[in-house]
């Protein structure tokens, strides 16, 4: 899995602007750009809610476990939510026709703070339906748990081996030894002692 380019989200929030800035070109196309920001909001709150769940011990068939994507995720939330909400404020001082926009901003801006505050490693296992999987961004492998003969673990990657010795990998980790406790104390309350667990971590220089 490659590394997630940090100017993505960027582009895509130019994108964004650029879109609206094209709506608001055209008189009948207009509505819709309060609906950008307000689609956003739920989907937010979403988000937060399962922060939440997870944080609080509610989610107990996900394990989150560290990617070397997580201190891009853990700042861009402020960031983003910043300046979200400075826009919105001197967009509101200034701007008398486009209330219903500025206040989904700002909305939006705080709601991102707040995912920022309730950060989660975005790395996932999760047990379900007799099956394992593990998930960093798009790189997600899905297993029945009695295909599967052992579970390596290195700072880097997740190798996964079944039965046949086929291996799947799921790469861009960053892990240390606190995470292959978590790890082997999640899959033992779930699974039991089925799975032999290969505990190769190495410290980086």
């Amino acid at each position: 899995m490659k590394k997630r380019n940090p100017y993505l989200t960027y582009i895509l929030i130019i994108g964004i602007v650029l879109l609206m800035v094209f709506i608001d070109r055209i008189e009948f196309l207009k509505p819709l750009k309060n609906i950008v920001f307000l689609i956003w909001i739920p989907i937010i709150i979403w988000d937060i809610i399962e922060r939440l769940k997870y944080r609080n011990g509610k989610r107990t068939n996900i394990l989150r476990i560290r990617t070397n994507n997580d201190d891009y995720n853990r700042i861009f939330p402020f960031i983003f939510g910043t300046i979200l909400i400075v826009a919105s404020y001197f967009g509101l001082t200034k701007i008398e026709s486009e209330k219903i926009l500025l206040y989904s901003i700002l909305i939006t801006g705080i709601l991102y703070l707040i995912t920022g505050f309730l950060f989660v490693p975005t790395g996932i296992i999760e047990y379900k339906n007799d099956k394992l999987s593990f998930a960093n961004g798009n790189n997600k492998h899905t297993i029945e748990i009695d295909k599967i003969d052992s579970i390596e673990l290195k700072s880097t990657d997740i190798i996964i081996a079944d039965k046949s010795q086929k291996k799947y990998y799921v790469n861009f980790m960053n892990l240390i030894e606190s995470d292959y406790q978590k790890i082997a104390e999640f899959l033992k309350h779930k699974i039991g002692n089925n799975i032999k667990i290969k505990n190769v971590l190495q410290q980086r220089v």
